[in-house]
């Protein structure tokens, strides 16, 4: 059975990283980045409330497309509400695959000092854009969004992201297998 699972993590948790990983694992499994979506779409940061549901819309169809043929998706993105979280289980549910939902858990400190590496030594093109919308400073308020969340979503599964991106996909990995 088909599977869409949803790393949820702040900025700098290694979301994308982990999901390139992990779709390394499976033969055509899909790492949906939604960011890199966004930033394909002309003039984005001019509208940018637009531009994020534009580029939702877009996952979302070729997540529906991917998971009807019978493949995995892994999609990366921080979600602090819900309701595209619930947006993405229903569709797994209608299209009779599972839905995982996993979140990276990263402590205050190493979120910030990930995020200033990240502004200073970008390695790849969306993190030289992430670092002017969110940087250093957004560390706590985003490490207090993510507990917030997982306060409203009880069902998922928490992952501790704090040690190195092979840690963490050994953590993922486990929790994908049913471990966690």
């Amino acid at each position: 059975m088909a599977k869409l699972v949803l790393i949820n993590g702040a900025p700098g948790s290694g979301k994308s990283t982990l999901a390139q990983l992990l779709a390394q694992d499976e033969p055509l499994t899909l790492a949906l980045d939604i960011d890199v979506i966004k930033h394909s779409l002309g003039q984005w940061e001019t509208a940018l409330p637009a531009s994020g549901l534009v580029a939702r819309r877009l996952a979302v169809a070729m997540i529906t497309d991917h998971l009807g043929n019978g493949y995995d998706v892994i999609v990366g993105q921080f979600l602090a509400r819900t309701e595209f979280i619930e947006e993405l289980e229903a569709l797994a549910k209608s299209l009779g695959a599972d839905f995982v939902e996993l979140v990276l858990r990263v402590d205050e400190p190493i979120l910030r000092t990930r995020l200033a590496h990240r502004a200073l030594h970008p390695e790849r093109s969306e993190h030289v854009i992430n670092s002017t919308l969110v940087g250093p400073d957004d560390a706590l308020n985003l490490v207090t969004a993510i507990n917030n969340l997982v306060i409203l979503r009880p069902t998922c599964t928490v992952i501790d992201a704090n040690d190195s991106p092979a840690t963490t996909v050994t953590h993922l990995r486990t929790a994908l297998a049913g471990g966690i």
